[in-house]
């Protein structure tokens, strides 16, 4: 591995390497995560550079027995998660937190889900406008959402549903006490912003 690779930039009262830069994006990337074009595009950095970081972080994370931390893929998207060792631990500490807060993003997926399923990752995606599948695979991890089944297609996709635990995080006592959408309103990556926001309105009116 080239030293250009590793290479810091000197900023105005500190030094920053390119590999604090790829480990920040994947912190505030968040459940949602980041592929390597996105971390090129915010660093300047070539997409082969950015591999190689991402590969020196995670084996930074492999050996170090004192981080609890570890980089996850799916689809090509990384993600800053927990390693499996501590999946108890922190299980219990999300299970026992209450409120469960939900980003954005996450509240727009569940949404999404509750007003089409079963509905697979692409189409989620296709409304969205982004990959979705850190989202997903958090919020299965929580309880508010379930596999149900099978697309019959190519690849034979997932298929996802709320659940009983997430109709009652919501304060719905089932999918006909959602707030109504319009006919005519077709659900698209120009529409799921106004869909998030009919959708939390109506809530918070009802509770």
């Amino acid at each position: 591995m080239g030293s250009q690779t590793f290479k810091s930039e000197r900023g105005p009262d500190t030094l920053i390497s390119n590999l604090a830069k790829i480990e920040a994006l994947l912190y505030a990337s968040g459940d949602q995560g980041i592929t390597l074009r996105q971390m090129s595009q915010r660093t300047a950095l070539t997409v082969a550079a950015c591999r190689q970081l991402l590969e020196k972080i995670v084996e930074n994370y492999t050996q170090d027995e004192d981080s609890g931390l570890k980089v996850f893929v799916s689809d090509n998207v990384y993600r800053l998660g927990t390693k499996e060792q501590l999946s108890e631990l922190v299980g219990d500490y999300v299970n026992d937190a209450k409120p469960r807060v939900l980003s954005e993003a996450a509240l727009e997926t569940v949404s999404i889900i509750m007003y089409n399923q079963p509905i697979t990752r692409i189409e989620i995606d296709q409304i969205r406008g982004v990959n979705s599948s850190a989202i997903l695979h958090r919020l299965v991890n929580q309880d508010l959402i379930e596999v149900t089944g099978v697309k019959e297609e190519v690849g034979n996709p997932k298929q996802y549903g709320i659940t009983n635990f997430g109709l009652d995080y919501f304060g719905l006592k089932s999918l006909k006490d959602l707030p109504p959408l319009p006919k005519n309103e077709d659900l698209d990556d120009d529409t799921s912003d106004s869909l998030l926001t009919r959708f939390n309105k109506e809530i918070d009116k009802e509770n």
